[in-house]
């Protein structure tokens, strides 16, 4: 532990300087709005201490091929923080991804659970494809709540939070894989909400954090909801990522009514509306924060009942989310 972390930092650090140096920076505009330019660092940090936990500590990911996957999105990550790829290249890389993570990677979505009462559904032709669309969408997901300082940082910690403490308690063998994503996690929220000096500078996540992360996060959530690793039920998987996976359909759902296109950018998220409600940043943070915990203890506490019954509470929190959405972004005809 201490040495990931002591790791984590100095990468953390010298990756920030380099990236400034190397013009890898986020600049303010119409709808960004932070002071200055800051690196976005914060996912290669990340993602250079779990290869550092891998190759030089020893510690095992899930498996090598899925590793390689992750390198490959990584690096393209990286590539479009640098010169942005296009919405739809993006895209159907992340598919590619997910479908290579299902295949050549064998972590893949074989069953879904009871969630018609009617028995475990097995997927046997659709696994693949619904392996990838679930690695497509987690990851945009991701990118599309990275808006404000912490936040997907944070959502994307507590699921690898519950599954390390969950694998912990099991003492299953890849407890430890989760805990190499979760310290240099916890170090990169030291730089983004820190004091922003110079042994502390603020940094960003970028797209090959966000994007790299929510790959990671998906083959983690598969590979404890399925078969003998099993920890948590595949209906519980949504439950862990609920705020980020119910905020980008909310929001492709308000764009579409609005008639706006669905995968541009815009301040119709739901952090852009909670401050636009009068929240600061730090609040709009503690706020969604608690809402995705309080969305996985929920999750945790209905696995005992039948499934299908936890997806419905799921569904009725969705339309809620839907509608509050909506509500607050869309204007109200007055009647007179």
């Amino acid at each position: 532990m201490s040495q990931i972390f002591i790791a984590a930092l100095l990468i953390a650090r010298i990756v920030a300087s380099i990236g400034a140096r190397m013009g890898l920076v986020d600049r303010p505009d119409a709808r960004k709005r932070h002071q200055g330019d800051v690196p976005l660092t914060g996912g290669i940090a990340i993602f250079l201490t779990l290869l550092f936990g891998t190759l030089v500590l020893g510690i095992e990911p899930y498996n090598y091929p899925m590793l390689v996957i992750a390198c490959g999105v990584f690096i393209v990550g990286v590539f479009d923080d640098f010169r942005h790829i296009s919405a739809s290249v993006r895209l159907m890389f992340q598919f590619g991804s997910g479908a290579l993570l299902a295949t050549v990677g064998g972590i893949a979505i074989t069953n879904v659970g009871d969630l018609l009462a009617m028995g475990d559904i097995p997927l046997l032709l659709l696994t693949v494809p619904l392996s990838a669309l679930a690695t497509a969408g987690l990851s945009n997901a991701y990118n599309m709540v990275d808006g404000i300082d912490g936040l997907a940082a944070s959502t994307i910690t507590l699921p690898l939070l519950v599954l390390y403490l969950l694998a912990l308690q099991a003492d299953h063998a890849m407890a430890n894989s989760v805990l190499l994503m979760l310290v240099p996690l916890g170090v990169f929220l030291l730089f983004n909400l820190g004091p922003n000096n110079r042994l502390l500078p603020k940094v960003f996540l970028g797209d090959a954090g966000s994007v790299t992360m929510g790959f990671l996060v998906t083959a983690s959530l598969v590979y404890f909801s399925q078969g003998d690793n099993g920890l948590i039920l595949p209906v519980t998987a949504l439950w862990l990522v609920a705020v980020p996976l119910m905020d980008m359909l909310a929001t492709m759902l308000l764009r579409l009514r609005l008639g706006h296109k669905m995968m541009a950018a815009d301040r119709s998220h739901l952090h852009h509306t909670l401050m636009e409600l009068g929240m600061s940043r730090r609040q709009t943070l503690i706020i969604l924060t608690g809402y995705a915990a309080l969305c996985a203890i929920t999750g945790l506490l209905l696995e005992g009942i039948p499934e299908y019954l936890s997806l419905l509470c799921y569904c009725l929190l969705f339309c809620g989310h839907c509608l509050f959405a909506i509500r607050a972004n869309v204007p109200q005809t007055k009647s007179h």
